[in-house]
This record gives structure tokens, sequence and C-alpha cells, in this order.
């Protein structure tokens, strides 16, 4: 029986919600954004903020969450090295986000950060996907990134980059649940394998990554994350595109 199941059986996750449902939301906010350039900045600032809006008409159940994002850009090294951080953070404003979409990280752009939670390529890499869930969370990722070795190839300007970064995740808001009140000689529960009530903090990892890029717009992204707590996972190794904001 998969933990899941367990959740489900217990009561913790809804027998309604378990198979999944229909969400349908509506976004809308306001953003700045100064960065020199978008698929590769140097300098400059992109903040967003807004409200999430779930209706009760449109879904199976309604709520609204609140998000702001703030990223920004340092030149260290004119054209070789620059720092990059991100802050994040979101809530649940009214209403019962249901389980299947706790995980749901708020963006304006459609992009993977908005189908994960905290944990995973997108966010706290190293940490298992979706392993931080919760009504509200804040997160963040630090970077520094070094432009290391330029080169032509097929007459395009190329180079290869070397990334450091930290990144951290928490819950600030809980799920309301209540620990099952299971008989101590099922030989399914063992209460401390699954709880850990009022034990929340920071759930750290840091890591290196390359980059391999073309004409500074085509990015091929490499990065390995080491989780600090063994409970959060061990580590993960991710391939994508783009740097991560």
């Amino acid at each position: 029986e998969l933990l899941y199941d367990k959740y489900v059986r217990w009561g913790i996750i809804d027998e309604d919600e378990a198979d999944g449902g229909l969400i349908t939301t509506l976004k809308g906010g306001v953003s700045y954004d100064t960065r020199d350039f978008e698929p590769n900045p140097m300098k400059g600032v992109w903040f967003e903020t807004g409200l999430e809006l779930s209706p009760s008409f449109l879904s199976e159940t309604g709520f609204s969450r609140f998000y702001a994002i703030w990223r920004q850009y340092f030149t260290i090294v004119p054209q070789k090295l620059s720092f990059a951080y991100r802050l994040g953070y979101q809530t649940k404003v009214s209403g019962t986000v249901p389980f299947y979409y706790q995980n749901q990280i708020i963006s304006s752009v459609l992009a993977g950060t908005t189908s994960e939670g905290l944990g995973g390529s997108k966010s706290v890499r190293g940490v298992l996907r979706n392993r931080i869930i919760g009504n509200g969370l804040f997160y963040g990722n630090a970077e520094f990134r070094w432009k290391a070795f330029r080169f032509q190839f097929l007459k395009q300007d190329c180079y290869l980059g070397l990334v450091g970064f930290g990144d951290f995740g928490m819950v600030t808001r809980k799920v309301d649940i209540t620990v099952p009140d299971i008989d101590p000689d099922d030989p399914d529960y063992v209460s401390t394998n699954y709880f850990n009530p009022g034990n929340e903090s920071l759930h750290l990892s840091a890591g290196a990554g390359l980059r391999l890029v073309m004409n500074e717009n085509f990015i091929i992204s490499a990065d390995f994350g080491k989780a600090f707590d063994v409970q959060d996972g061990n580590s993960g190794f991710y391939i994508g595109l783009n740097y991560l904001f």
C-alpha cells in the first residue's frame, strides 16, 4: 500500500480529492521589469504580484491566493560574472485549496514552476519534487553565474558557463489536518514514520551547474543539487533549458 493510499484511508486526504478534480483559475496582477536582457540578464529587477481566484461556480471548490515574486540581478564583472536571486511568497486568502492543487506555485508566466511544488528542478534543487506543500509558502534561490569560456561554433557566439547556487523553501501556513487516531497495534502505522507536527523549518539545498549558451538566448542547463536534510531527499540532477529565473 502506498503512503498516498494510507493518507486517504486515515482521512488526511479527503476521498473526494484523492483522484483529483476540476479547477479553473483566473489570475490578475502587476509586473515591473527592468532586466537588461530577458533570456540572460546581467542587471535589473523583475517583480510581480497578484491574486489567483478559483470561482466555486467554475470549479469543484472555491478559493483565492495571493502571490509575490522578486527577482534581481547584479553585474560583478562585466560580461563575465553576475549574481542573481529570487524570493517568492504565496498564501491562501480565502476558501479551501484542495489537496491536489496545493503543489501549484503561482506565477504570471506559463513555465515549469506553475506545475510543480517546492522541491525539484524549478524551485529547491536537490529536494524531492513536491516535498514542501502548504497553504502558505516562502522560497528563494541565489546563484553566481560565470560565463567562463567563450568560443565560436558554426559562426555563432557561444560560451560555457558555470553556476553555483543555494536554494530554500518553507511552509509559512500549514494545511489544517488532524493526526488520525489509529490503533497503535496496526502494523502499517508507526506515528513517527508519518507525522512530525510542529517541526516545520527551512528546507535547504545547494549545488552547481553548467550552462551551454548560444547567442546569449539559447541556453542548455545541467544542475546537480544536494539536499541538506535526508528527510527532504538525497540529491537531484536536472537537464533543461534556460536559467531557473
